[in-house]
């Protein structure tokens, strides 16, 4: 897929997330061609807000790389800018999950699993951001400490 290519879908999949409801619950920034910013909180902790970064290398046949930032630096390498969420790894600065990079990484092996393989159908940018809220959402623990 060429780099135009990739700019064009995202740039349509951006477009469609904003108007979406789930978007009220973000604040949502493109940083780069295909890298986001967004600024989430879990359900019920409003007064924790944490900023993710998102950066496709390809958009949308690849899963794109998940970092925290911090915001008062635009560090992406401090610990304490992670939330405590289930597959979420602050101490390592990643996350082992099957909708980013960072996971496909750690198993190489979810590259031909039809459980855990990447699609991308759909708009898979809001498809990443509702998967992330929903862990927010469901598995949130707390700010990493470390």
């Amino acid at each position: 897929m060429s780099d135009t290519l990739s700019e064009l879908n995202f740039k349509d999949d951006l477009d469609e997330v904003l108007l979406t409801s789930d978007a009220q619950r973000w604040k949502l920034e493109k940083t780069g061609p295909l890298e986001i910013l967004v600024s989430l909180s879990p359900i019920n902790k409003a007064e924790e807000v944490f900023q993710a970064r998102l950066l496709w290398s390809a958009y949308p046949g690849q899963p794109p790389s998940l970092k925290f930032r911090d915001p008062a630096t635009g560090r992406l390498d401090v610990k304490s800018a992670w939330p405590l969420v289930g597959g979420f790894r602050p101490d390592s600065l990643d996350a082992c999950v099957s909708w980013c990079v960072e996971g496909f990484g750690l198993h190489p092996e979810w590259r031909t699993d039809p459980r855990f393989m990447w699609k991308s159908d759909g708009n898979v940018m809001l498809k990443v951001l509702r998967t992330l809220q929903d862990k927010m959402d469901n598995t949130f623990q707390g700010r990493f400490k470390g």
